[in-house]
């Protein structure tokens, strides 16, 4: 099969109008003069319909690219608050889960009951499970840098070691982020350097 090549068809109006003045066909000097044809007529409306076609479909891809943009971005903001307001629920659950760590440690100190121990154990490692599964984290900063970002320094503890100057010598209750957002600092014991007098 021969591949045709595409060919734009042009008109050329090769006639020519001769003034009143001629005299005869051949005259060189004859004020020559050309007249839009039918066919002229039709090519420049075709090329001025050519060009709006092109200026709808641009303005057209424009539109289309906006209101994906607009989609994206609707998206985002769902997604956003979604997450948002699924971190607020799970912020009401830090007082239970706080409550249930505080249980558990009065039970071990006390020598309660071991089954008891191991419910209220197996309740509160359901619940972090459940919440760990949703991208919630604990933050535990014990013996790290302190960092506010993360922690929040409830108390200062003089330490004489240089190593533990401005550490977390103690976490007093566990922080705990989501997608890298903190829901709650840890609240801890920071080490201060004994200034020598």
């Amino acid at each position: 099969m021969k591949e045709e090549k595409e060919s734009a068809i042009e008109f050329v109006d090769r006639r020519r109008i001769k003034s009143a003045d001629d005299t005869c066909d051949d005259a060189s000097e004859a004020d020559l003069e050309r007249r839009p044809t039918i066919f002229g007529k039709m090519r420049d409306e075709a090329l001025e319909k050519d060009q709006r076609l092109r200026e709808y479909i641009a303005a057209y891809k424009e539109q289309v690219e906006e209101m994906e943009k607009a989609r994206k971005r609707l998206e985002d903001q769902a997604d956003s608050r979604a997450e948002t307001r699924f971190a607020d629920v799970v912020s009401e659950l830090f007082p239970a889960m706080d409550d249930l760590d505080r249980a558990l440690d009065a039970a071990q100190n006390n020598n309660a009951d071991e089954q008891l121990v191991k419910g209220v154990e197996m309740v509160r490692n359901r619940l972090f499970a459940v919440l760990a599964r949703h991208g919630m984290e604990m933050i535990d900063c014990t013996n790290e840098q302190y960092d506010p970002n993360v922690a929040q320094a409830v108390a200062v503890e003089p330490v004489d070691d240089d190593a533990l100057d401005d550490k977390v010598v103690e976490q007093l209750s566990p922080g705990y982020r989501m997608s890298g957002r903190v829901l709650r600092p840890a609240m801890v014991k920071v080490g201060q350097k004994k200034k020598a007098e």
